[in-house]
């Protein structure tokens, strides 16, 4: 079979390359890189807090090893339950790191549509701000949650209740543990459900390998270089 021309590449700036090389790696690996390579170059600005790739990775590497220790295995899936805040960015590489599933959820849903999106994708763990503990509570029973991390917008802190199966996402990172080596086929093992917006219909969950979201970030460095 003939490839068809991609005809929109010609409107592509002149240095811009047709297509791109993509390793058989995970997001974590290449974290993982940075932070040897530039561990102390700036990556999150949150408010007065600035974090460095050496303490994102080491961060996230903390959070994969609580979540294993909450009994989280590979394929399992994990809900993110918060706005733009460096707690997202940390839960998101530990899911990952931990071989679990990412499913990120707005923090604008309210019961509704957290309800479906939960039941959906089968989580088991929920992240989620202290004050959206509540909603999460309301819907709980109709779920597959097991526990809850919970943490505040302006710290890792969190003053609300813990039990058997709430936790504190701060105390979380203060254990001492490193993440079980859990193999990864990035072409195969999915990364992340990402949901649609249901504008027509009920959400549903598009399934993203690690490869896919490598070739995606890959991508759109190299558009957004040299800008």
């Amino acid at each position: 079979m003939t490839e068809q021309p991609k005809l929109w590449s010609k409107f592509w700036p002149a240095d811009m390359p047709k297509t791109l090389q993509y390793p058989d790696v995970t997001l974590p690996n290449i974290l993982r890189k940075t932070a040897r390579e530039h561990g102390e170059k700036v990556t999150i600005v949150f408010r007065e807090r600035e974090i460095n790739y050496k303490e994102l990775d080491a961060l996230s590497d903390k959070f994969a090893a609580a979540l294993s220790s909450l009994g989280i295995v590979k394929g399992d899936r994990v809900a993110v339950f918060l706005p733009n805040i460096p707690q997202f960015i940390i839960a998101y590489f530990g899911v990952m790191k931990a071989g679990a599933v990412v499913t990120a959820i707005s923090p604008l849903h309210r019961e509704r549509e957290l309800e479906h999106q939960l039941h959906d994708s089968e989580a088991k763990i929920i992240v989620a701000l202290k004050s959206l503990h509540p909603i999460v509570k309301n819907v709980w029973s109709k779920t597959q949650l097991k526990n809850a991390i919970i943490t505040n917008f302006e710290t890792f802190t969190s003053e609300t209740e813990q039990n058997s199966n709430v936790h504190s996402f701060q105390k979380l990172l203060t254990e001492d543990a490193h993440p079980q080596n859990v193999k990864i086929n990035p072409a195969e093992d999915l990364a992340a459900l990402q949901y649609t917006g249901g504008t027509t219909g009920a959400a549903k969950g598009a399934m993203l390998t690690h490869a896919n979201l490598v070739a995606n970030t890959l991508a759109f460095a190299a558009w957004i270089k040299g800008a």
